[in-house]
């Protein structure tokens, strides 16, 4: 083990305006890839990406698009 870690982020845009960022270490780059591609048919989650902890540093990276709506709701006090 070369002591790579891995870990895929997930930004949460919930229909009651809540936000939030889940981070889930990984097995590798290929499982990272099949997660995220699960995840990111959620209708809650706004973005999702893969990325490597670098000398115990975790950097986020934002592009311009990658943003999705909030979901609506019919009742926007309410998420379910």
């Amino acid at each position: 083990m070369d002591g790579t870690v891995i870990v895929m982020i997930v930004t949460l845009a919930l229909p009651n305006g809540e936000k939030g960022i889940n981070v889930k270490p990984m097995a590798n780059v290929d499982a990272c890839k099949v997660e995220a591609e699960i995840e990111a048919s959620d209708p809650f989650v706004a973005g999702v990406q893969c990325s490597e902890l670098l000398n115990g540093v975790l950097e986020l990276k934002f592009e311009p698009g990658m943003a999705r709506p909030v979901p609506e709701t019919s009742n926007p006090g309410r998420t379910g």
